[in-house]
């Protein structure tokens, strides 16, 4: 997809390109369904996976992001296998937010085993602090996000909200379904994806599972690290 200079109201971040449809494809492709703007950013190409290459990825992360709704989609070719919080990567990922400068930034969950995922956690959380400093590379102005909604991959412990995405889950198969060398291969047995054997059958389980802790068909779990605010318990609890 072309890189679009306009802004945009929610930025996904991946270690690898399939990390975002897999933990928070339900979520983006309500909003964009909603008219909000979004925007896709994975840190490596995955060259490192044990199928595909990083030029085969690269269009099957393309399909995925329009299937989704983003308006663009962006790789920052960190090295895959080596992501790091280092200054220089850090100092990237903040001049990408301060450039469209988004509402929402979505990231990965801290606690992962991949160490890719736990790194880009880290990463992401601290170009989230530093876009916002005013006297750290000016020229660009400073921004920071509201918030840092983290979603999960291999691992989920306590969450702080559940979203419906009943009417969007089937978007969500489809943009995962359009990463083809991860997980459509024919003839070959399924990937030790997520840790599991049928990593397709593993993320609709979890997302069923997750939807009937608040009693909808597929859901998504985020964690956020401050209180959600509540401006009115009525309009969530209270009687229909």
């Amino acid at each position: 997809m072309k890189k679009n200079p306009a802004t945009v109201d929610i930025i996904a971040f991946g270690a690898h390109p399939d990390d975002v449809e897999i933990g928070a494809g339900g979520l983006l492709a309500k909003e964009a369904a909603l008219g909000y703007k979004i925007g896709i950013v994975d840190l490596t190409r995955g060259e490192m996976g044990s199928r595909g290459t990083a030029e085969i990825r690269a269009g099957e992360a393309d399909r995925a992001a329009q299937i989704l709704g983003a308006v663009w989609r962006l790789n920052m070719e960190m090295p895959d296998g080596e992501v790091s919080a280092d200054p220089e990567s850090v100092m990237k990922v903040a001049r990408v937010i301060r450039t469209y400068r988004p509402s929402i930034i979505i990231a990965p969950y801290w606690d992962d085993r991949h160490p890719d995922h736990a790194k880009a956690s880290q990463l992401i959380s601290e170009a989230h602090f530093k876009a916002g400093l005013k006297k750290l590379e000016p020229e660009l102005g400073a921004f920071r996000p509201k918030t840092i909604l983290y979603y999960f991959l291999n691992r989920m412990d306590s969450y702080s909200f559940v979203v419906d995405v009943s009417k969007h889950y089937a978007k969500k198969q489809e943009a995962i379904n359009a990463h083809h060398s991860q997980f459509g291969e024919v003839g070959l047995k399924p990937l030790a994806v997520l840790g599991v054997k049928a990593p397709l059958q593993f993320i609709e389980s979890r997302d069923r599972f997750q939807g009937a802790q608040i009693g909808v068909a597929y859901g998504e779990a985020f964690l956020v690290r401050t209180p959600v605010p509540v401006k009115d318990p009525m309009m969530i609890w209270g009687s229909e």
